[in-house]
């Protein structure tokens, strides 16, 4: 996701900062920022094995499009992102609360209200 080079972070992709709901097999998190190349996002949970650097997990990403003078959509993309990192940011009484940097390794499926 980021090539780092005399100091300066060179990103393969413009990052947008969006708070998105991000569902994976029986957890649910907000994303921090999301880029064509990957997303950076928070979750808590009591396994944080689940989000090891090296493990590929499937995801899926709800947004609404907000375009001027057209009706608001659900937009849902499903895929799956290949832990990069990740770090403990908190411990709750409901777990941990850890950030995860996937990068994506193949193009995602997007489907519009439902369909």
């Amino acid at each position: 996701m980021t090539d780092v080079q005399d100091g300066a972070e060179h990103r393969v992709s413009e990052r947008m900062d969006l708070a998105l709901q991000i569902s994976m097999p029986g957890q649910e998190g907000k994303t921090i920022n999301i880029s064509a190349s990957g997303v950076y996002f928070e979750v808590v949970t009591t396994d944080i094995n689940v989000f090891a650097p090296g493990t590929t997990i499937p995801i899926e990403i709800n947004a609404t499009t907000n375009t001027p003078g057209c009706e608001p959509r659900d937009v849902k993309l499903q895929g799956k992102g290949f832990v990069v990192r990740n770090h403990v940011k908190d411990v709750t009484s409901s777990g941990n609360r850890v950030g995860v940097a996937l990068e994506f390794k193949e193009k995602f499926d997007i489907s519009l209200d439902g369909s």
